[in-house]
Parts: structure tokens; C-alpha cells; sequence
């Protein structure tokens, strides 16, 4: 096999170089550099943003239209109904408010539903060009005569209730997620809104707000509930503990906790000597389910078993079967027969014969 030998001048061998050479170095050059570029990778530049709200003009105002209203004439009024927003004019709302919208409710006390497409095409009717100004979230329902309680002091009347009951529990409280009518109507002047006794622990209360009349009988009820959260300090373990070890004072510390989430049972720091029953992790709320009374006698010892019955009075050396605190019956063994036996503890060195 013949191959062709292809001879190139310097010029030419010099040129081929720069033209192969010239982008590695631009490459090589315009790279970017990786330590910076590690660095800004690994900041959390990122922040949050507040809520920026454009400041509105000063003659700006709208009319809110409630979800529920009382009224008392033959005639629904727009200020019965409504309430201003804004720099409304002083002179467009006193024209406004005393505009005639439908007629009332045919009966007393009792509330009627109207729809929002009906509310509405009212508006649009009675105010005109104004009705565009009119906030309508929803249907309204309104009464004639009586009351109406809406949903802001329904929750000032379960914060003035639970609040002495509250403050009897210690701790630090607060009241929140107030799950509540958006509103509850009152028939008549002889009637009340009253709220029933209730359970209050933390958590989840039940509210039962009632319609009262004046001879004590209960016309409707309405139910509610509210979040409970109350923080107090429980003592607490210090460092992991094992199922059986003894619970020193060195062992124990005290932790803020939110009673709605924990165990009602919480040890109150009281009494012992005692002993931890289940194995427990540092800084772990104690419970009265994980303390026993520490063990006067200790499974492997040796301890007397005495029998005292009808002038009888026996006293064998036995072996302990089990842990046992005073006046717990734990099982033992006979050391010289193997015999086995239930006795009491009455002691560090005595169990009595069951």
C-alpha cells in the first residue's frame, strides 16, 4: 500500500495552529469562575416580600353589604342593610341610607333568604348608577324586629366566659381557630342570647350558645367550638433513661409544653421515690403511666418469707422472683425446695405469706 505524503510550509502549519488553538483559549479564558460560582450557590439569597398595597385615592368609598341584617319597617332602608367604606361623601350617604329598597318581611321574627342575584338586581333598581359602589359577597338574610348577633360577638362572648374558667387552669392560654355562625337571629326584645356551661380542657371545646326566653325555656341552639392552647412547665427527663431506673432529682428537668398536644396525665413533680417503666428519650415530658413506686426489693434478691398465721410462725430465706415496691405481691421461690409462692412486700427484707 502506497500513502500520500502531503508536505505543509511553516506559514501554513502556523496557521492551522491558530485556527484549533484560538477558541480553547477563548474558552479556556471566558470561563466562569467555579469557586465564586460555588460560593453564590451555596447562599440563600432569596427573602420574603411584604405586602405592598397601592395607597387608595381619597375620595375613594364603597358600600358593604352585610350577610345578615334586622329591620323595622314596611320598608327595607339602605342603612339597614349597609355600612359606608371609605370618605364617602357625608351628603351622597345621608341621601343614600334612607333609600327604599323592597318592602319587609311579612312576619315577625322570622328570617328570610334572598338571593344574590335578587339582591342585586334590587340594588340596581333602587340606587342606579350607584349600585356599582355596593361590596355584595353573598345572599343576605334579614328579619324584621328583633336581633341580630353576628359572628364577632358571638366570639367577645365566648372569650368572656372561658376566660375565669381558663385562668383556674395555670399556665399561659390563649384562644384561637374560632369555629363559629356566621351570625344568629333573635326573634324578639323577650328573648336572649345566652352561652351553655361547657367542658374546658385544652384542646377542642365545644361552645353551645342557646336562644333564651324570659321563662327560663330554650327556643334554639347553635353550636361552636374554639382551640384551647395552654403552655405549662412539666417535668421532664434530663438525659435517656432505661425501662426500671431509678428517677433521681439530678434526672429531671422542666419543659414548656402545649397541653392540647400532649398526655392530660403529665406527672406533677410529686411524691416518690420512683421508677421509669418504659425506656424514654432526653428531654421527654413524664408522664404518671411511665413512674412506678421505686422497688423496695429487686428480682434476684434474697429476702425472708414469713408466715405468721394462727400462732404459726414460719421464716424461710426465699429468692424474688420480680421486682416489687412496699405492698405490692410479687412471686418468690423457695431457695432450699424450688417451691414457688406468692407473698407481699412489707419490706426491703420481708414479704409476708399470702
Amino acid at each position: 500500500m502506497v500513502h500520500n505524503i502531503i508536505f505543509y510550509s511553516k506559514k501554513t502549519v502556523c496557521r492551522i495552529f491558530d485556527i484549533i488553538m484560538f477558541p480553547l483559549f477563548l474558552a479556556l479564558f471566558s470561563l466562569p469562575n467555579f469557586a465564586y460560582a460555588e460560593q453564590a450557590y451555596g447562599l440563600d439569597t432569596r427573602v420574603q416580600s411584604g405586602t405592598y398595597t397601592e395607597p387608595l385615592k381619597q375620595d375613594a368609598w364603597r358600600l358593604r353589604i352585610f350577610d345578615a341584617a334586622v329591620v323595622k319597617g314596611d320598608k327595607v332602608l339602605l342603612s339597614e342593610i349597609a355600612e359606608p367604606l371609605g370618605a364617602i361623601p357625608q351628603e351622597i350617604w345621608q341621601s343614600l341610607s334612607q333609600k327604599q329598597l323592597w318592602d319587609s318581611p311579612p312576619e315577625l321574627g322570622k328570617p328570610y333568604k334572598i338571593s344574590k342575584a335578587n339582591l342585586l338586581t334590587a340594588l340596581r333598581n333602587s340606587l342606579g348608577m350607584y349600585a356599582d359602589s355596593c361590596l355584595v359577597s353573598n345572599a343576605i338574610v334579614i328579619q324584621r324586629g328583633g336581633s341580630v348577633i353576628r359572628e364577632d360577638r358571638l366570639r367577645k362572648m365566648a372569650t368572656q366566659y372561658l376566660t375565669p374558667q381558663i385562668n383556674k387552669l395555670g399556665g399561659r392560654a390563649d384562644l384561637t381557630d374560632f369555629r363559629l355562625p356566621p351570625y344568629i337571629f333573635v326573634a324578639s326584645n323577650s328573648q336572649n342570647l345566652v352561652l351553655e356551661q361547657t367542658d374546658i380542657a385544652p384542646g377542642r371545646i365545644n361552645l353551645k350558645y342557646a336562644i333564651q326566653e324570659m321563662d327560663g325555656r330554650i327556643i334554639r341552639r347553635f353550636s361552636g367550638t374554639v382551640f384551647l392552647n395552654l403552655w405549662v412547665d412539666t417535668p421532664a427527663t434530663v438525659k435517656p433513661m432505661s425501662k426500671g431506673e431509678t428517677l433521681f432529682p439530678k434526672d429531671i428537668t422542666y419543659k414548656n409544653v402545649n397541653l392540647a398536644y400532649e398526655n392530660n396525665n403529665l406527672w406533677d413533680g410529686l411524691g416518690g421515690p420512683w421508677q421509669i417503666t418504659r425506656p424514654m428519650g432526653a428531654f421527654e415530658p413524664i408522664s404518671t403511666t411511665d413512674l412506678k413506686p421505686l422497688s423496695a426489693i429487686k428480682k434476684g434478691d434474697k429476702v425472708s418469707l414469713v408466715y405468721n398465721k394462727n400462732g404459726v410462725h414460719l421464716s424461710v430465706i426465699v429468692e424474688a422472683m420480680e421486682d416489687g415496691a412496699l405492698g405490692d405481691t410479687i412471686l418468690v421461690r423457695n431457695v432450699d425446695s424450688k417451691k414457688q409462692i406468692y407473698g407481699m412486700v412489707q419490706d426491703q427484707n420481708t414479704i409476708l405469706a399470702k
